[in-house]
């Protein structure tokens, strides 16, 4: 996961936060049922009736892995229009969950996940939902960090919680 400051030839204006796998995670996997799939396919001391199925179960399963695991999501703070996007990518295409302006933001901060002792970042909003904000990593300083850095640029209230 990245979290950078992102000019876009806006002088440093626009906060950008996203997640990306690294590639090792997902096409070690996806190659695994592959290559599976196509040696079930090619077998040449199995016949074609039982391996045909099972080959194309494991391509597909190999293209449904693939194409799931490179879901990203982006947050962009712009402080020169002082709004909250959130986009996602998931199946290839992109969908904007959050458009917000910041007085729609009732309070932002670090939060703790019980369930595994992993951190993030949330915000939320007025209407009372809240919202990850994507990190590098789940660490209690990364998620200090980019709270204490986000209210700081942006005025909004930090309350840490857990969940």
């Amino acid at each position: 996961m990245t979290a950078s400051a992102s000019p876009g030839g806006q002088g440093g204006s626009v906060l950008r936060f996203e997640t990306s796998l690294s590639p090792i995670k997902w096409i070690v996997p996806a190659g695994a049922f592959a290559i599976a799939g196509l040696a079930l396919a090619f077998a040449p001391d199995s016949p074609a009736s039982t391996s045909g199925g099972a080959a194309i179960a494991c391509i597909l399963l190999a293209i449904v892995f693939a194409l799931a695991a490179s879901r990203r999501w982006i947050a962009e703070i712009d402080l020169r229009t002082k709004t909250i996007r959130l986009s996602k990518r998931a199946f290839g295409r992109w969908t904007r969950v959050v458009d917000r302006p910041f007085d729609q933001c009732r309070r932002l901060g670090r939060i703790e996940y019980e369930t595994d002792g992993s951190y993030g970042v949330y915000i939320e909003l007025t209407d009372g939902t809240l919202h990850a904000i994507p990190l590098k990593d789940s660490s209690f300083e990364e998620a200090g960090r980019v709270a204490s850095q986000l209210s700081d640029a942006t005025g909004i209230t930090r309350l840490d919680t857990k969940f």
